[in-house]
């Protein structure tokens, strides 16, 4: 797909009721393709996909290599939470990847990665912390597709910074109407409800849909949360 056909996609799919974009990293790494066809049986429509080297976050997760093993019809949402993202465009778009985020507090060169991801026919993302101002990142607006509104940051441990994200969302749906909006960070079976009032796009989650045994009720569950809100 072009960036232009990826774009379409998107705006088909989050149109009114946010989009659960589930990562399956906290499944069954051994099964991943059997935790990827309950996704696409109870009607989520992208794989979302965190990136780690153990620089930015304590931890060590999987590469470009373990994407292009994922066959599947979902939309992949990578984040890059890596120190130098602009480093790993070329090989995570090849690999298969619709959506690329890369953090403005670790993006050395912002208009230029942006910009490749692009021209790379994907989606161009920019994550940002709720500890950093959001004046960093309305000038680049124009080169963004997507934002991720994070809710945590390595530096806050467990606290979340909820009503900061809710504000951030009414600030650039302003700024940008047509800006698709994620939530990411501490989300939950029991708040994504309260989440979904906030009006995002896409709401993030992994570990509370695997978590517990009962995915599709998981994920179920959370759907309905979502509806009602």
């Amino acid at each position: 797909m072009t960036h232009a056909d990826r774009l379409a996609r998107l705006q088909d799919i989050t149109t009114g009721t946010p989009q659960l974009s589930i990562g399956t990293l906290t499944g069954d790494m051994m099964n991943q393709a059997g935790d990827i066809k309950i996704l696409e049986d109870n009607g989520v429509h992208l794989l979302h996909l965190d990136v780690m080297d153990g620089t930015i976050w304590p931890k060590i997760s999987v590469g470009s290599g373990f994407l292009a093993g994922l066959k599947t019809e979902l939309l992949k949402d990578v984040h890059l939470l890596t120190s130098h993202p602009e480093k790993h465009i070329e090989d995570f778009a090849a690999a298969g990847a619709d959506i690329i985020t890369v953090q403005i507090e670790d993006c050395s060169e912002l208009p230029a990665t942006l910009t490749n991801i692009r021209e790379a026919g994907c989606l161009s993302s920019v994550g940002i912390y709720p500890t950093t101002d959001i004046n960093q990142l309305t000038p680049h607006l124009a080169l963004c597709d997507v934002v991720f509104l994070l809710s945590i940051s390595p530096d806050t441990g467990k606290q979340t910074f909820f009503d900061i994200v809710s504000t951030r969302i009414s600030q650039l749906r302003e700024l940008k109407p047509e800006l698709i909006l994620a939530i990411d960070g501490a989300v939950k079976k029991d708040n994504v409800g309260e989440l979904a009032s906030y009006k995002p796009d896409l709401i993030v989650t992994g570990s509370a849909v695997f978590d517990g045994g009962d995915t599709p009720s998981n994920i179920t569950h959370m759907q309905s949360a979502i509806a009602k809100a």
